[in-house]
């Protein structure tokens, strides 16, 4: 049993959930972007990342999950938050791609 969930796309999907979680007042240097991170971070601490998945993939995953949990721990601002939430969509985009899945974006994502 995992605290936070153990996967790939799972704890993604988990990390991405936090999206809309207590940021509409925050301003862009609130200390507060921290604790967003560490609260969407923590999803991030059992990710699988499959050694069947392309070398440039399985390093991307790696660095994002790193990056962010480093920001659980940081100064992070709301740019930070920006980055992550973009990135971990683009990373669900290029693992559906890599197994052959149709991918496109919508208009109101």
């Amino acid at each position: 049993m995992s605290e936070f969930g153990k996967g790939l796309t799972y704890c993604l999907g988990l990390f991405l959930a936090h999206d809309e979680r207590r940021t509409s007042a925050l301003t862009d240097c609130d200390p507060d972007w921290g604790l967003w991170f560490n609260g969407a971070a923590d999803h991030l601490f059992d990710l699988q990342i499959p050694p069947t998945l392309p070398d440039a993939l399985q390093e991307d995953l790696l660095s994002f999950q790193k990056q962010c949990l480093h920001w659980r721990l940081e100064d992070a601002t709301k740019a930070d938050k920006i980055w992550a939430t973009a990135t971990a969509k683009c990373l669900l985009m290029r693992i559906d791609e890599h197994f052959g899945v149709e991918v496109e974006k919508g208009d109101w994502e």
